[in-house]
Protein backbone atom coordinates (compact mmCIF):
# COMPACT_ATOMS: atom_id res chain seq x y z
CA UNK A 1 0.00 0.00 0.00
CA UNK A 2 3.12 2.49 0.63
CA UNK A 3 4.64 1.88 -2.54
CA UNK A 4 0.83 2.81 -4.49
CA UNK A 5 0.32 6.04 -2.32
CA UNK A 6 3.90 6.57 -3.22
CA UNK A 7 3.63 6.50 -6.88
CA UNK A 8 0.30 7.96 -6.84
CA UNK A 9 1.48 11.27 -5.02
CA UNK A 10 4.82 10.93 -7.39
CA UNK A 11 2.58 10.51 -10.53
CA UNK A 12 -0.15 13.10 -9.46
CA UNK A 13 -4.23 12.93 -9.32
CA UNK A 14 -4.25 12.89 -13.36
CA UNK A 15 -2.16 9.58 -13.30
CA UNK A 16 -4.52 6.31 -14.78
CA UNK A 17 -4.07 3.48 -12.64
CA UNK A 18 -2.47 1.60 -14.71
CA UNK A 19 0.61 4.18 -14.79
CA UNK A 20 0.22 4.26 -10.91
CA UNK A 21 0.68 0.23 -10.27
CA UNK A 22 3.18 0.00 -12.77
CA UNK A 23 5.28 2.34 -10.81
CA UNK A 24 4.74 1.06 -7.72
CA UNK A 25 5.33 -2.35 -8.99
CA UNK A 26 2.05 -4.13 -8.28
CA UNK A 27 -0.91 -5.39 -10.61
CA UNK A 28 -3.47 -3.12 -11.53
CA UNK A 29 -6.07 -6.13 -10.22
CA UNK A 30 -4.29 -5.54 -6.79
CA UNK A 31 -4.54 -1.87 -6.80
CA UNK A 32 -7.87 -2.46 -7.61
CA UNK A 33 -8.28 -4.41 -4.58
CA UNK A 34 -7.14 -2.10 -2.20
CA UNK A 35 -7.97 1.44 -4.00
CA UNK A 36 -10.67 0.75 -6.51
CA UNK A 37 -10.08 4.70 -7.58
CA UNK A 38 -7.04 7.51 -7.51
CA UNK A 39 -9.25 9.21 -5.46
CA UNK A 40 -9.34 6.41 -3.19
CA UNK A 41 -5.58 6.58 -3.37
CA UNK A 42 -5.19 10.55 -2.25
CA UNK A 43 -7.81 9.87 -0.25
CA UNK A 44 -5.58 7.57 2.57
CA UNK A 45 -2.87 9.68 2.26
CA UNK A 46 -5.25 12.40 3.52
CA UNK A 47 -5.83 9.92 5.98
CA UNK A 48 -2.35 8.95 7.22
CA UNK A 49 -1.66 12.78 7.05
CA UNK A 50 -4.25 14.29 9.06
CA UNK A 51 -3.94 11.33 11.99
CA UNK A 52 -0.11 12.31 12.06
CA UNK A 53 -1.21 15.99 12.26
CA UNK A 54 -3.84 14.99 15.00
CA UNK A 55 -1.07 12.90 16.97
CA UNK A 56 0.90 16.17 16.77
CA UNK A 57 -1.16 18.11 18.02
CA UNK A 58 -2.44 15.80 20.98
CA UNK A 59 1.58 16.15 22.51
CA UNK A 60 1.11 19.97 21.94
CA UNK A 61 -1.89 20.19 24.25
CA UNK A 62 -1.08 17.19 26.47
CA UNK A 63 1.63 19.61 28.05
CA UNK A 64 -0.35 21.54 30.90
CA UNK A 65 2.69 23.26 31.92
CA UNK A 66 3.43 25.00 28.93
CA UNK A 67 2.33 29.07 28.41
CA UNK A 68 -0.16 30.07 25.65
CA UNK A 69 2.52 31.20 23.77
CA UNK A 70 4.16 28.31 23.64
CA UNK A 71 1.72 26.48 22.59
CA UNK A 72 0.46 28.23 20.10
CA UNK A 73 4.30 28.54 18.53
CA UNK A 74 4.34 24.92 18.67
CA UNK A 75 1.06 24.75 16.48
CA UNK A 76 2.55 27.32 14.52
CA UNK A 77 5.54 24.78 13.43
CA UNK A 78 3.13 21.73 13.12
CA UNK A 79 0.46 23.86 10.90
CA UNK A 80 3.95 24.70 8.74
CA UNK A 81 6.44 21.65 9.09
CA UNK A 82 3.40 19.25 8.33
CA UNK A 83 3.68 15.68 8.92
CA UNK A 84 6.72 15.66 8.04
CA UNK A 85 6.66 15.30 4.69
CA UNK A 86 8.29 17.05 1.80
CA UNK A 87 6.78 20.63 1.00
CA UNK A 88 5.72 19.45 -2.62
CA UNK A 89 4.35 16.66 -1.23
CA UNK A 90 1.97 19.14 0.80
CA UNK A 91 2.25 21.54 -2.29
CA UNK A 92 0.58 18.75 -4.79
CA UNK A 93 -2.03 17.63 -1.66
CA UNK A 94 -3.45 21.60 -0.88
CA UNK A 95 -3.19 22.51 -4.17
CA UNK A 96 -3.73 20.15 -7.05
CA UNK A 97 -5.83 17.61 -5.97
CA UNK A 98 -10.32 18.19 -5.63
CA UNK A 99 -11.10 19.00 -2.10
CA UNK A 100 -14.18 16.18 -2.36
CA UNK A 101 -11.31 13.84 -2.19
CA UNK A 102 -10.45 14.81 1.39
CA UNK A 103 -13.06 17.15 2.79
CA UNK A 104 -15.13 14.46 4.66
CA UNK A 105 -11.87 12.90 6.53
CA UNK A 106 -10.37 16.91 6.86
CA UNK A 107 -13.57 17.96 8.63
CA UNK A 108 -14.07 15.17 11.03
CA UNK A 109 -10.43 16.09 12.21
CA UNK A 110 -10.59 19.87 12.23
CA UNK A 111 -13.81 19.23 14.51
CA UNK A 112 -11.44 17.17 16.75
CA UNK A 113 -8.53 19.93 16.42
CA UNK A 114 -11.19 22.77 17.16
CA UNK A 115 -12.71 20.66 19.88
CA UNK A 116 -9.29 20.17 22.07
CA UNK A 117 -7.71 23.29 21.59
CA UNK A 118 -10.74 25.07 23.02
CA UNK A 119 -10.84 22.47 25.31
CA UNK A 120 -7.30 23.32 25.94
CA UNK A 121 -7.77 27.27 26.42
CA UNK A 122 -10.73 26.75 28.78
CA UNK A 123 -8.58 24.82 31.22
CA UNK A 124 -5.33 27.46 30.74
CA UNK A 125 -7.36 31.29 30.40
CA UNK A 126 -7.83 32.89 33.30
CA UNK A 127 -11.22 34.69 32.05
CA UNK A 128 -12.02 32.55 28.68
CA UNK A 129 -14.12 34.74 26.81
CA UNK A 130 -17.44 34.06 25.72
CA UNK A 131 -16.82 33.86 22.10
CA UNK A 132 -13.88 31.17 22.70
CA UNK A 133 -15.07 28.61 20.10
CA UNK A 134 -15.54 31.33 17.55
CA UNK A 135 -11.53 32.72 18.41
CA UNK A 136 -10.09 29.16 18.01
CA UNK A 137 -12.11 28.72 14.37
CA UNK A 138 -10.92 31.84 13.46
CA UNK A 139 -7.13 31.08 14.69
CA UNK A 140 -7.50 28.10 12.72
CA UNK A 141 -8.29 29.76 9.57
CA UNK A 142 -5.06 32.45 9.96
CA UNK A 143 -3.03 28.99 10.70
CA UNK A 144 -4.77 26.86 7.49
CA UNK A 145 -4.97 30.17 5.21
CA UNK A 146 -0.83 31.42 5.90
CA UNK A 147 -0.05 27.67 5.29
CA UNK A 148 -1.86 27.52 1.56
CA UNK A 149 -0.73 31.12 0.84
CA UNK A 150 3.44 30.08 1.46
CA UNK A 151 2.17 26.88 -0.75
CA UNK A 152 0.53 28.91 -3.24
CA UNK A 153 3.53 32.04 -3.63
CA UNK A 154 6.56 30.44 -1.89
CA UNK A 155 8.35 32.81 -4.09
CA UNK A 156 6.37 35.78 -2.47
CA UNK A 157 6.48 34.39 1.58
CA UNK A 158 8.43 35.04 3.93
CA UNK A 159 10.48 32.30 6.01
CA UNK A 160 8.55 30.31 7.87
CA UNK A 161 10.44 32.02 10.93
CA UNK A 162 9.02 35.24 10.24
CA UNK A 163 5.48 33.81 9.04
CA UNK A 164 5.21 31.96 12.43
CA UNK A 165 6.20 34.58 14.28
CA UNK A 166 3.79 37.08 13.13
CA UNK A 167 0.93 34.56 12.67
CA UNK A 168 1.88 33.47 16.56
CA UNK A 169 1.30 37.00 18.05
CA UNK A 170 -1.58 37.48 15.61
CA UNK A 171 -3.27 34.04 17.34
CA UNK A 172 -2.19 34.97 21.12
CA UNK A 173 -4.09 38.48 20.18
CA UNK A 174 -7.01 36.64 18.96
CA UNK A 175 -7.52 34.30 21.86
CA UNK A 176 -6.61 36.86 24.70
CA UNK A 177 -8.10 40.29 23.48
CA UNK A 178 -11.09 41.34 25.82
CA UNK A 179 -14.95 40.93 24.69
CA UNK A 180 -15.38 43.33 21.79
CA UNK A 181 -11.92 43.99 20.87
CA UNK A 182 -10.02 47.01 20.52
CA UNK A 183 -11.60 49.85 18.44
CA UNK A 184 -11.30 49.01 14.68
CA UNK A 185 -8.33 51.20 12.39
CA UNK A 186 -9.39 53.91 10.20
CA UNK A 187 -8.60 53.21 6.63
CA UNK A 188 -8.20 55.89 3.95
Amino acid sequence: MDAIVAAAIELGPDAPMAEIAARAGVGTASLHRYFPTVASIFAEVSRQMYRTVLGQIRVILADDAADLRVVVRRLCRVAFDGPNVSIAFRQKLNLDLPLSWSKGIAEAVYQQLLDEFTAWLARHLAAPPDDLGARVFVAFAYFRGSVLMSLLYPALAPSDGVLIDHLAESVVQLLTRPAGGDAAIAVG
